[in-house]
């Protein structure tokens, strides 16, 4: 999670472009949805090790991560986009704009709305190959579980 940035602020920082701005914004963007990963697995991590208030306390937190995580993933994409509308030769600083802007939405469509990873547990890849398609992401599932739990203890 911190590799990615640090090669994006290499790139950025040797091109001498107006895209430069544009690079930062999105990488910042992509930065805040892969903070929101993190946490979402050091969450996991805590409820393996039985650590339920911990794991209470970042759901608590994640439960309003949806809406930041959504502006962050339009910001990057409209970074890269201005990236590109400035910068048309595809400076190194551009280029990084594109990747981390096209990341942020990846990652924010990965985490809310489907689950776009599937290469990294044989139990998903064999359902994609399968033809049942995409499943729902685990953040989003922690989300509506601890939503509905609240409205049943109402």
């Amino acid at each position: 999670m911190i590799a990615l940035p640090a090669v994006g602020l290499l790139l950025i920082a040797q091109a001498d472009d107006s895209a430069g701005p544009f690079a930062y914004a999105a990488m910042a963007s992509s930065s805040v949805i892969l903070a929101i990963g993190g946490a979402c697995w050091r969450m996991a991590l805590a409820h393996a090790e039985g650590n339920t208030v911990l794991a209470n306390k970042i759901m608590a937190i994640l439960e309003h991560s949806q809406t930041p995580a959504r502006i962050a993933a339009i910001a990057g994409a409209l970074s890269g986009l201005g990236a590109l509308a400035l910068d048309q030769m595809f400076s190194a600083s551009a280029i990084a704009a594109l990747i981390f802007g096209g990341l942020a939405v990846v990652e924010y469509v990965n985490y809310y709305v489907v689950q776009l990873q599937h290469f990294d547990h044989w139990p998903d890849f064999k359902r994609l190959m399968s033809g049942r398609g995409f499943r729902k992401p685990y953040l989003a599932k922690a989300i509506a579980r601890t939503q509905a739990a609240r409205l049943i203890r109402r």
